[in-house]
């Protein structure tokens, strides 16, 4: 499964192409976990030693107070694959482009999930998405140092993402 997130990105020392719209797209997603939160006001109603011992029951008196608010969460966890085509560290800037994605305001210009995206334009009659939470996980390469280039397709960089689902206010 191909994920890819564009956004527009400051320069920065950390990672090269900044300065406009990034793209950064990893593969082989290991799972994805969509979520569907509705927080409810619950309100559990005390009962008297009284009306206990005239009415018994094991059941409490309990109100729900629904005002449909409702979150939408995606989570990916997959690889960036060094490339080899940009330099040694293409995997490591990659993986420095998401943490800019996460860390720069804004929802993301497009997040596509194979044939799925979602975009922030309003015209796109689908909430766009926003990069909440991004972690990455060097994995090693038998000797080789973390910022040189391994063999072509070897995944170098695990990375988890977290998106929520809205529209930006």
């Amino acid at each position: 499964m191909a994920i890819t997130l564009t956004k527009n990105l400051p320069t920065s020392s950390r990672y090269s192409g900044g300065g406009g719209d990034v793209t950064v797209t990893f593969s082989g997603a290991n799972n994805m976990t969509i979520n569907t939160k509705r927080s409810l006001i619950k309100t559990q109603i005390p009962q008297s030693k009284a009306s206990q011992t005239s009415s018994q029951s094991d059941l409490g008196k309990n109100y729900v107070i629904d005002l449909k608010r409702v979150e939408d969460t995606i989570k990916i966890r997959g690889w960036i694959e060094d490339s080899g085509t940009t330099s040694a560290l293409s995997a490591w800037n990659k993986a420095w482009q998401l943490r800019a994605m996460c860390s720069t305001g804004g929802p993301l210009k497009t997040l596509v999930i194979e044939n799925l995206t979602f975009s922030s334009t309003t015209s796109s009659g689908n909430a766009a998405a926003f990069l909440e939470e991004v972690s990455f996980i060097g994995n090693p390469f038998p000797q080789k140092l973390i910022n040189q280039p391994s063999r072509k397709g070897i995944a170098r960089i695990e990375v988890d993402c977290s998106f929520y689902l809205g529209d930006e206010r």
